[in-house]
C-alpha cells in the first residue's frame, strides 16, 4: 500500500486527545488515526446502503 501525505483541519481538543491515545498506545498519531479510519471505513462497507438510504431521505433525494 502506498501512502500519500494529507492534511486536514482538526478541533485543538480532539487532536491532543488522539496524540494521547497514540502515545499510551505506543504508537505514531498517523499510524492510529489510519486504524481508526481503516476500521470505520471497512465496518460502515457493510452497512453502505442504509447509510446512502438514511443520507438521501436526510437531503430529500428519495
Amino acid at each position: 500500500m502506498t501512502s500519500k501525505y494529507t492534511a486536514f483541519r482538526c478541533p485543538e481538543d480532539l487532536l491532543e486527545k488522539a496524540k494521547a491515545r497514540a502515545k499510551r498506545d505506543r504508537r505514531s498519531l498517523s499510524n492510529y488515526l489510519i486504524t481508526l479510519i481503516d476500521r470505520d471505513v471497512s465496518s460502515s462497507a457493510e452497512s453502505e446502503p442504509e447509510t446512502v438510504g438514511a443520507s438521501r431521505v436526510i437531503l430529500g433525494e428519495d
